[in-house]
Formats: C-alpha cells, sequence, structure tokens
C-alpha cells in the first residue's frame, strides 16, 4: 500500500517539475528579448519585482496553460507567448494524461481480486443467461460463487506453483496440517509423511442439503471438514445418526480397500468447506512408507468394525448410538 501512494506521490512531483520547468521558461523568453511592451511580463509590470514576485507569477501563469484553466492574468499578445501558452498546454494535456492513466491503473491494483471476482460473477451470468437455467439453480449458483470466493478471486494453484517448494509446504502445513494429524492412524507418522499427504489434499466447497458421498456407492476418497457441519445419514439416507463439524473427517473406508462401498451417507448441513484425499494419492505415499502400513492397517480394520457395528445397531431398531 505504502509502494503504491509513494508512485502517486512521485507522479505529482514531476507534475510539479514540469510546472517549475514551464514557469521558468515562461519568464526566461521573454527577459532574452529584454521585456518587450506586449510580453506578458511587461503587461504585468514585473519587470522590476523581485524574484519571488516573478517566479510566483511565472508558475501560476505555467500551471494556468498545463491546467487548461486559462492563460493567467491575461491572454498571449505576442507570437512568443503564444507559441509558449501552446507548448505548455500541450505538456500539460500530456502530463493529465499520463497521471490519469497511472493513476487509475493504482486505484485498480489496489484491489485487483475483488475486480477479478466481478468480473468472474460476470461470466458466470452471462453463462446462465446462455444456457437459460432456472431461477432456482440460477440463484444456488450465484450463492456458490458467494459464498465460495467471499468476494474475491485469487487463482490459489497459479500462486503457489509461483512459491518455492518451502514457502509452498510451509503454506500447505499451516492450512491443512491440523486436519490430517486429527486422524488416528496418523498420530504417529513421519513428518515427512504428513507433509506430502497435505500436499495431495484438493479443496472442496458444498452448500446446505448437497450430498457428499452416497451409501452404497464405491468409496474413492475421504473428506476432512476444514469449516462447516455435516450429518452422516444410514438407512438409505433416512435417518441421521451424527454430526461433524470443523477438524473432523469422514469416507476413510477407501483409503483399506479399493473395491468398497459407503457404508453410510453424508450429506452438507450447512456450507461446508472440505479437503479430500483420494485413496490413490494415499496408497502412493503410504508405499514410501512400508514400515508405517502395520499400523495404518490395524487402526482402519478397527474404525471399519466399529462403523458395521454401527450399521447393524440400526437396523435392529437400536437409538441409543
Amino acid at each position: 500500500m505504502a509502494s503504491v501512494f509513494m508512485r502517486i506521490f512521485n507522479l505529482i512531483c514531476m507534475m510539479l517539475l514540469i510546472g517549475h520547468w514551464s514557469g521558468c521558461l515562461q519568464f526566461l523568453v521573454p527577459s532574452l528579448q529584454g521585456f518587450p511592451a506586449n510580453s506578458w511580463v511587461a503587461i504585468n509590470e514585473l519587470q522590476d519585482s523581485n524574484w519571488a514576485e516573478q517566479y510566483s507569477w511565472s508558475l501560476f501563469k505555467a500551471m494556468s496553460h498545463m491546467l487548461c484553466i486559462g492563460y493567467g492574468r491575461f491572454p498571449p499578445q505576442s507570437l512568443t507567448d503564444m507559441w509558449l501558452t501552446m507548448l505548455s498546454m500541450i505538456s500539460g494535456a500530456t502530463c493529465y494524461a499520463l497521471f490519469l492513466g497511472h493513476a487509475t491503473n493504482l486505484i485498480q491494483s489496489l484491489d485487483s481480486s475483488r475486480r477479478q471476482y466481478r468480473e468472474k460473477v460476470k461470466q458466470v451470468e452471462e453463462y446462465m443467461s446462455y444456457r437459460r437455467l432456472p431461477l432456482d439453480m440460477r440463484k444456488r449458483i450465484t450463492e456458490y460463487f458467494e459464498h465460495r470466493y467471499q468476494g474475491k478471486f485469487f487463482d490459489e494453484k497459479w500462486i503457489l506453483d509461483e512459491m518455492s517448494d518451502k514457502l509452498r509446504e510451509d503454506v500447505r502445513n499451516y492450512t491443512c496440517r491440523r486436519l490430517v494429524t486429527n486422524l488416528p492412524l496418523l498420530q504417529k507418522a513421519d513428518t515427512n509423511l504428513l507433509t506430502e499427504l497435505t500436499d495431495c489434499l484438493e479443496f472442496e466447497m458444498f452448500q446446505p442439503g448437497d450430498t457428499i458421498m452416497r451409501e452404497g456407492t464405491a468409496a474413492t476418497k475421504m473428506y476432512f471438514v476444514h469449516e462447516g457441519v455435516v450429518e452422516v445419514l444410514v438407512a438409505g439416507g433416512k435417518e441421521v445418526v451424527a454430526t461433524l463439524s470443523d477438524g473432523s473427517y469422514f469416507g476413510e473406508t477407501c483409503l483399506w480397500s479399493s473395491g468398497a462401498r459407503r457404508p453410510v451417507s453424508v450429506r452438507a448441513d450447512t456450507y461446508c468447506n472440505l479437503f479430500s484425499l483420494s485413496a490413490t494419492a494415499f496408497t502412493r505415499v503410504m508405499d514410501r512408507y512400508p514400515k508405517f502400513k502395520d499400523h495404518v492397517t490395524s487402526v482402519l480394520v478397527d474404525r471399519a468394525n466399529r462403523m458395521a457395528n454401527i450399521g447393524q445397531r440400526v437396523a435392529a431398531g437400536d437409538t441409543n448410538l
């Protein structure tokens, strides 16, 4: 922010410097001509005035020309004055155009992310109109973008790709490390393993009522709840057996069996910001840490047994879960 204001300040100083040079030139030319009677200096009776008064009137005349607000006290009376006036006007108009364009760019750069967001939303609106989507769907899409970007648009992938490996790792760890370490099977994991896993996480957002995963479908990835509340449902999605909030996780069935099916359904109760970890990425990382696999297997089997037990109790009509 400070650098932006310094650039504007430097631009203003440049305009004042050009005004100073123009003012000096306005007085120098009549002085070299011996102050002819039709010169602006003679008309204003400044030949014998002190230098401060002469400079002040010269600067006033030059700035009046540059800002196109007049000719000073009197319009040009000689050919020389007329050419000097035109020169001042041209230099002033050029400086004004440069200042206006530069200042506009600086002001826009102060909030480029919000400007990009407005452009993105405009494109979305044009797309919805082109596809003639129904009003309720348009409303959901608009609300999605409002919640997803919060009025500012960032190309996070590009930003992270431009960072050094160490910086990218630090950002990922700050954002996602807490979520990964909440997994019981990873609480004793090596730091390098956790770093590799956080680098595999993908951000996803869901709106209230969205089904995040459906009971009986193929399990391909698990989820970490960064923000929001989700409901865990059984009996074909008819009965809520649990709610999960910030820091929780679900869908880990995919981690121990590539052909596993979802034992429960999960639905977003509020706007939810989640991070997903695919089974393929998890297996790829774990293959590089074979000594940790036994611990992972035991924890996953234990959790699978508990989930199966919950399903059996619900099927038997037991509501005391």
